[in-house]
């Protein structure tokens, strides 16, 4: 009688009949049973992504202040509504601007990747005096990036990315994505392009 590995796979015993096609088809059943049982149990890791694509221009912003950066839509959301309702809600605020915050469904540590795309304005200078900064609950600074210098793209474009973690509850907890100066000279006027803020659920169960 064929012996079984401790996934359930057959195999021949010195004892039994030879007979190598049979043998050949039962492993080649069961590893195929269990492959498939393995990808039927998989399940997406909650996470979700809040995109931007309109443009956003921001005027006379004083250096130290933060300015939200909107969204629009989700690209996606899964892994069992990773993000309640329609995922984020606006708070506004004149002092700091209008702060977009996407919503953890679940509680557990979260993992947030932010990007934002500041073009150069047509004749002026390439916006290399900005950050951009990762915040959790409006106000708490998990990371930030683009202080000690940005990636242009060619045509003058500063790309920025910036990510961090942190615990969320579940319930009240969120991200922003915000941008500030980093120099000391109040900005007259700037645009945002493209901006995205994906997160991934890290805690398992």
């Amino acid at each position: 009688m064929p012996a079984t590995t401790p996934r359930g796979y057959p195999y021949p015993v010195p004892d039994d009949p030879a007979d190598v096609p049979q043998a050949m088809q039962d492993l080649a059943s069961a590893v195929d049973t269990d492959v498939q049982a393995v990808y039927n149990g998989l399940s997406a890791r909650p996470s979700v992504k809040a995109v931007g694509q309109s443009t956003a221009k921001y005027n006379n912003v004083v250096s130290g202040s933060l300015r939200g950066l909107p969204f629009e839509y989700f690209d996606f959301n899964v892994g069992g509504a990773a993000i309640a309702g329609n995922g984020f809600s606006q708070q506004q605020s004149a002092a700091s601007g209008s702060f977009y915050r996407v919503i953890p469904k679940l509680p557990g540590f979260w993992m947030a990747f932010g990007a934002a795309s500041f073009p150069k304005v047509a004749g002026g200078v390439a916006p290399i005096n900005t950050s951009l900064v990762l915040l959790l609950n409006d106000s708490t600074i998990v990371s930030r990036s683009g202080i000690n210098g940005n990636t242009l793209v060619a045509d003058g474009t500063a790309q920025l990315v910036t990510s961090g973690g942190a615990f969320c509850n579940g319930t009240s907890d969120f991200f922003n994505l915000a941008w500030t100066p980093t120099h000391t000279v109040t900005i007259p006027s700037i645009t945002v392009n493209n901006r995205n803020l994906t997160l991934i659920r890290m805690t398992q169960g």
